[in-house]
């Protein structure tokens, strides 16, 4: 049998020093060195804890009733303060999607009104209108002296609510 020494590094010591002895390829005895194992043994017990240490730890562990009433209203608060958020940001998330639909539908509406208007432009003719007013109904273009002009200070556009004086 032969002994060969060997250091193992550990996380709980710094290291170890183990004896093994050998025979052949197997390894039949695993023996830690005597001041090693003194060295665990001290190490092993409870480090003492002085009684103020212990006082606190006992006055830590032990919640007051005032204490317990705080922290659930604080967490109350808060649960009530997250639920309240999801609720607004649902609410929010819905009125805009709304809103985006109602755009959507204002431009649609826009775009069916020009269209439209387009399509009146088009089918009326001018020329043909002033032809018939002229030559069927003997209609003319109004002269300097008909035209009566009027200012005003309020609104772009005059309302008539009686007959223009000497239009008889």
């Amino acid at each position: 049998m032969t002994g060969t020494v060997r250091r193992v590094n550990s996380r709980s010591d710094k290291q170890k020093v183990y004896r093994t002895y050998e025979e052949g390829n197997a390894v039949r005895e695993l023996e830690v060195f005597p001041e090693e194992q003194e060295r665990r043994k001290k190490h092993s017990g409870k480090p003492k804890v002085s009684a103020q240490t212990r006082q606190n730890r006992r006055r830590a562990m032990n919640l007051s009733p005032g204490y317990l009433v705080f922290l659930s209203a604080v967490c109350i608060a808060a649960l009530l303060l997250c639920v309240q958020y999801l609720q607004l940001k649902a609410s929010y998330t819905e009125q805009t999607e709304h809103l985006d639909g109602l755009e959507s539908e204002l431009s649609q509406l826009k775009s069916d009104n020009d269209a439209y208007y387009n399509q009146v432009q088009a089918s009326v003719d001018m020329e043909g209108i002033r032809k018939k007013a002229v030559e069927e109904l003997g209609m003319h273009y109004a002269d300097e002296s008909q035209i009566q002009y009027y200012s005003t200070q309020d609104s772009s556009y005059v309302r008539q609510y009686r007959d223009v004086p000497g239009s008889d």
